[in-house]
């Protein structure tokens, strides 16, 4: 029997080797492999030998993180909320003391802190839904790029989305509405005009660059917005839904109106006064026409002036999240060290651990 099998395993070795030979002679002469490429690499990288930093995290560690978490928070709640308390702000709700239609509502507003230039002048409304589904995206993108007059399909590189989808705001008298879709028909239309009283009496009017709207407009929309090259009255026309007169894409009054607002009580942004302060006791009168209707949707709009730090206006809340945030990790940290303490636990050592085989470890 041993012989039979020594045997049979030479056989076998034999065709092998025979196999071997016609599979070589098949693929032709092979190229010699020179022995020391097929080392393995001496590098540290690619042996895996590179030394790392394995800290062991531990209760005083956590504490001490959480610590530094601490400190950085209130510190920058700190900075926010100072920043906060240095931006002047004012409103005051003039719908109320004005009747729609009204050219010529004097609104007066007195100083309460000294406000450095540059000032910003706001028109605040409050529950009027800009983000509402069907507005959003009611509006012809050829017609504010100035590529159609008329609102004429996008075409395949133009989502269906962005068309006028409301006869009303699409159409007026058999001639297409230019610019068209809910946002244009509903831009706001009241105008102000202001002056400046100072404690003396002296009257100051706001014109020129203490009344500038030429950068109100986001730098994209002042690019991005243009008017159609050549309106033709017989086809087109730019009285829109209530008999307003609609703007040109280029107005930047229209292309602020354009970027919706997110919640129903919003800030936007009308004019800027550059060079002239306004001091504490100073009296802003402004006269208002009073065109855009808030009583169908129970609304209020008010005149909100602000100035401006480093961080933009006044986040009372941002600052107050830091505030809190660095507070909680304060507490935590805090238990963290008095339970370390008082009830310590050591750590676990290699010494103390024996293997008993198929990666169980026992004590």
């Amino acid at each position: 029997l041993l012989r039979a099998r020594r045997k049979r395993k030479k056989m076998a070795e034999r065709k092998g080797e025979q196999k071997q030979k016609q599979e070589d002679a098949k693929e032709g002469p092979r190229v010699a492999i020179n022995p020391e490429r097929r080392k393995a690499a001496k590098s540290d990288l690619l042996q895996q030998r590179l030394s790392a930093w394995r800290p062991v995290i531990h209760g005083s560690c956590v504490a001490k993180i959480f610590l530094v978490y601490s400190v950085a928070f209130i510190v920058i709640g700190g900075f926010v909320l100072d920043a906060s308390f240095r931006a002047v702000e004012q409103s005051m709700r003039y719908d109320d003391q004005c009747t729609v239609g009204d050219p010529a509502c004097m609104v007066e507003i007195r100083i309460d802190r000294d406000m450095n230039a540059p000032v910003y002048f706001y028109y605040h409304l409050v529950n009027y839904y800009q983000n509402h589904r069907n507005y959003v995206p009611d509006y012809n993108i050829l017609q504010l790029t100035g590529q159609a007059d008329a609102p004429v399909s996008g075409g395949s590189g133009t989502s269906s989305a962005n068309e006028c989808n409301f006869e009303d705001s699409r159409e007026r008298d058999g001639k297409a509405i230019y610019p068209c879709g809910n946002i244009a028909n509903s831009v706001f239309n009241d105008v102000f005009n202001a002056s400046a009283i100072s404690l003396s009496g002296e009257v100051q009017r706001l014109e020129g660059s203490n009344w500038d709207g030429s950068q109100i407009a986001w730098a994209s929309d002042r690019e991005k917005f243009k008017n159609a090259s050549e309106l033709n009255p017989e086809k087109v026309t730019r009285i829109g839904r209530e008999g307003n007169l609609l703007p040109f894409p280029t107005d930047q009054d229209f292309q602020v109106w354009f970027r919706i607002a997110g919640f129903p009580r919003f800030n936007k942004l009308y004019r800027v006064i550059n060079d002239r302060d306004l001091k504490a006791g100073d009296i802003l009168r402004v006269q208002v026409q009073n065109n855009f209707r808030v009583e169908p949707f129970d609304g209020q709009k008010h005149i909100f002036i602000s100035t401006t730090t480093w961080m933009g206006g006044s986040n009372f809340f941002l600052g107050s999240i830091y505030i809190i945030s660095g507070v909680a990790c304060g507490i935590y940290s805090l238990a963290m060290f008095i339970k370390r303490a008082t009830d310590p636990r050591a750590l676990g050592q290699a010494k103390n651990f024996r293997y008993c085989g198929f990666g169980a470890v026992e004590g």
